[in-house]
């Protein structure tokens, strides 16, 4: 009886090992992956419509859907909504990732409503002329 609880826990030990090989041997997420997820915490799923990382991961530029943006609203009010989306997006892409710079953009169907830049040094933000740009 105790030779088969040995060769049974041998046998669970291999399984979890080899399982646990399998894991390790994975490929850690892109950093595209990481810079969409991070933003998509803030955003909302499917908000992010693309990232490019530089190979140096220096440099990020993303895309998302406008999730704040509000036609009954003021211009006022969108500007002031749309710079909140994007402190807090790229914001916690910054924190994380340490780019350099991240250059956004932000959509409104087929149009870019805002589109800025976020270094260690500052955060810019340019809105379209109908938001008062």
């Amino acid at each position: 009886m105790s030779a088969m609880v040995v060769v049974t826990a041998l046998c669970v030990a291999s399984l979890v090992l080899v399982g646990t090989g399998q894991a390790f041997a994975q490929d850690p997420p892109r950093a595209e992956v990481i810079a969409k997820n991070l933003a998509q915490n803030v955003l909302g799923e499917g908000t992010v419509r693309w990232v490019r990382v530089s190979s140096s991961g220096h440099e990020i530029d993303i895309a998302w859907d406008a999730v704040l943006y509000r036609a009954a609203h003021t211009s006022a009010r969108n500007r002031e909504q749309l710079r909140g989306e994007a402190e807090l997006a790229t914001g916690s892409i910054m924190s994380v990732m340490k780019p350099a710079v991240i250059r956004y953009n932000i959509l409104l169907g087929k149009r870019t409503i805002a589109q800025g830049r976020r270094t260690w040094d500052g955060f810019t933000i340019t809105y379209a002329k109908d938001l008062g740009g």
